[in-house]
């Protein structure tokens, strides 16, 4: 009997000399290898750089450092999990990361509004909702190549 491992479906084919038949079995199927560990994408730099971005946009009233600080934090957190193979993709993880930071960002203006001190917890939230918005277009945007195989582009 010829045993050839299928590396595309994850099952081993077995041949049976003989008959010159192939014999499907999965319980001789060997399991993906695990990515190697010691190997890691470019995600895991950017997550302290989102949040020293963030927070360095929200302490010096630098709005677009801090959107663009946690949308690199929301992003690269999503890249993290993706890698990890706890995701398919990072459109839903934006998504989500996206509602999460537009409604945590709401509820800080509706509670605190432009009110002085406070931490300025209404600056905070105006970028916190500000970066939902912009992180949930980003996930639009991965959709919409995802389904079309293309990017909107201008004129297209």
């Amino acid at each position: 009997m010829n045993f050839t491992p299928s590396r595309d479906s994850g099952t081993s084919h077995s041949s049976n000399s003989s008959s010159g038949r192939d014999i499907d079995s999965g319980h001789n199927a060997r399991p993906d290898p695990d990515p190697d560990p010691d190997a890691t994408g470019i995600w895991h730099a950017f997550v302290p750089l989102g949040l020293v971005a963030a927070e360095i946009g929200v302490l010096f009233d630098f709005t677009p450092v801090a959107v663009g600080g946690l949308v690199l934090f929301g992003r690269s957190i999503a890249g993290v999990l993706v890698e990890m193979r706890f995701a398919r993709g990072p459109t839903h993880l934006l998504t989500g990361i996206g509602i999460i930071y537009t409604l945590s960002g709401s509820g800080l203006v509706y509670l605190f509004g432009g009110a002085p001190g406070a931490f300025e917890l209404g600056f905070r939230g105006i970028a916190l909702a500000v970066a939902g918005g912009v992180t949930a277009a980003l996930a639009a945007w991965r959709w919409f190549e995802a389904e079309t195989g293309g990017s909107p582009g201008i004129g297209s």
